[in-house]
């Protein structure tokens, strides 16, 4: 499971990377996929939970996990970058 602290500016911000992956965040929370991959996530008090509920056999969890962090994480970068 991704457990992500996120302020409501950071969370509209992955939501938005995410969506630049073919992911889509439609409001705080609801189910995700791509790739054969499934998961559930839900935003509330500042927190991104991300819990993976179906994946092809031959893909690691970890691997999957480590994706999916990196790319929020990225957009948060992004964030706090000078306009």
């Amino acid at each position: 499971m991704i457990e992500v602290p996120l302020t409501e500016d950071q969370f509209a911000v992955a939501g938005k990377r995410l969506q630049a992956y073919g992911v889509n965040l439609a409001g705080p929370s609801g189910t995700l996929s791509r790739s054969g991959v499934t998961a559930r996530y839900n935003y509330a008090n500042n927190l991104l939970t991300i819990e993976i509920i179906d994946k092809p056999f031959f893909m690691p969890l970890s691997t999957i996990e480590s994706q999916m962090r990196s790319y929020i994480q990225k957009g948060l970068t992004e964030l706090d970058r000078p306009a």
